[in-house]
């Protein structure tokens, strides 16, 4: 979007509809989809028990970046101005330079509970990115005390504000009613049939406006080698289209990125094969092999950059093409050891009551 549209104009729009007071409302920003994230669909849960938070009327709002024309796009961050203008809370899981122009008014409190887990991709002011996307937070929820600092320079807030109580979407592997009904999944997919799923969950690559395709694996040799005791899922990032829409082996690949969330593809599998997505992270709270198809590692962290020494401390094993990832599955190697290392470090506050103290942590405001 042009510049002077956000950096001038919007802002001035906002301020003129903070002429209204702020009233008791929650307001739900969804930068990227047309879904409510597992973070928001878990935090309006807990909302609506709340006996003080459930009177407040809740109010959502879809960005929806990088769908439809720009007009389309223009519309909606200008409709957004009035709902934000009003609303006391603010819940975001994503950057956004529409919010980030702004400076927020005095009663209105913004809450960013960060989509991925850990620190793995740099973001924010550690890119080369010159758009503001962060700023107005009062709290961000992150998983571990190991990241705080890397979310405080990245985002430009005071680290105080970066809170190390967990990403309240990882709640829901605690819950044993997610996991029985991710149990009922498992079984309607298999059919009867005694074969391991293996998930494909890669990240984009790109940037946001332009998002590119993951090379994706070689599914007719993945076949070959595993089709006797496997079976294949994918999930891809939900700015990705399909990695074969017409495959012909349809009892060996499903896509279930429309049908699943990541949580449920995450529990439901065996195996994850992943590139240098957050979901690394949630997986390890699952205590299940990782195998990482990063084969332009190089060209991805000139480009990219990493917080983290990627070939020494991730929990899996790297490997460059798919026959190397077929050889990983067949090897059945699992470091036990280095996962629960990497877990302890990054993933120390989901422990299923993420959910339960940020809403503490927000009424604490009031």
């Amino acid at each position: 979007m042009n510049k002077f549209l956000v950096e001038v104009i919007l802002p001035l729009w906002y301020r003129l509809c903070c002429i209204s007071r702020v009233k008791n409302n929650i307001l739900f920003i969804v930068v990227r989809g047309d879904k409510l994230s597992s973070d928001f669909v878990v935090i309006k849960r807990h909302l609506k028990k709340d006996e003080d938070l459930k009177k407040y009327k809740r109010e959502y709002h879809y960005l929806t970046l990088g769908r439809g024309t720009r007009l389309k796009y223009l519309n909606r961050s200008f409709s957004l101005m009035p709902k934000l203008a009003r609303a006391k809370y603010v819940f975001m899981s994503d950057g956004s330079n529409i919010v980030g122009a702004l400076k927020l008014r005095k009663g209105t409190h913004l809450i960013q509970t960060w989509h991925g887990c850990g620190a793995l991709k740099k973001f924010g002011k550690d890119t080369k990115d010159e758009k503001v996307y962060f700023g107005n937070e009062d709290i961000v929820t992150v998983s571990s005390k190991k990241v705080v600092s890397t979310f405080s320079k990245a985002m430009g807030i005071e680290e105080n504000a970066v809170c190390p109580i967990g990403i309240p979407h990882t709640d829901m592997y605690y819950s044993k009613s997610f996991m029985n009904h991710c149990d009922e999944l498992k079984k309607q997919l298999l059919g009867g049939r005694n074969k391991k799923i293996i998930l494909y969950a890669p990240t984009f690559r790109g940037d946001i406006s332009n998002p590119q395709d993951a090379s994706g694996l070689n599914l007719d040799l993945m076949y070959k080698h595993l089709n006797e005791d496997y079976i294949v899922i994918s999930k891809l990032h939900p700015l990705l289209r399909p990695v074969k829409k017409s495959y012909r082996h349809r009892d060996f690949y499903y896509d279930v990125g429309n049908v699943w969330s990541i949580e449920e593809a995450l529990v439901v599998s065996d195996i994850l094969i992943t590139d240098y997505a957050a979901v690394i992270f949630d997986y390890t709270l699952l205590n299940k092999p990782i195998v990482l198809y990063a084969y332009d590692l190089e060209e991805y962290e000139n480009k990219v950059g990493f917080y983290l020494d990627y070939t020494e401390e991730m929990p899996g094993g790297i490997c460059n093409s798919t026959m190397g990832v077929i050889k990983e599955i067949k090897n059945g190697s699992h470091d036990v050891s280095k996962m629960r290392l990497f877990k302890e470090k990054y993933m120390d506050a989901c422990d299923g009551n993420t959910t339960e103290r940020l809403i503490k942590r927000i009424k604490a405001m009031e």
